[in-house]
């Protein structure tokens, strides 16, 4: 399946296994990871950061992403398994 047939251009959600995906909110989470690996833990940044992971985490835990993909980055981790 490519992203087209999943979501086309002119489509900005869908739902999967009953869940409301928006477009880009997988490309949202991987940022916000990103994001974090260099910040200062006390930052206003990182826990702005560490809040929309966890806030993302639940949605995309309920599509089934972290049955396919494993986290490398032991913070986030750690937010997926206390969510």
């Amino acid at each position: 399946m490519k992203a087209e047939e999943l979501l086309p251009d002119n489509q900005n959600q869908v739902t999967i296994n009953g869940q409301e995906i928006r477009k880009g909110s997988i490309g949202a989470f991987l940022l916000n990871c990103k994001t974090v690996i260099n910040l200062d833990k006390n930052s206003n940044e990182y826990k702005t950061a560490m809040s929309n992971i966890k806030e993302q985490a639940l949605l995309l835990e309920k599509i089934g992403l972290f049955e396919v993909f494993e986290i490398k980055i032991p913070e986030i981790r750690e937010v997926l398994k206390n969510s």
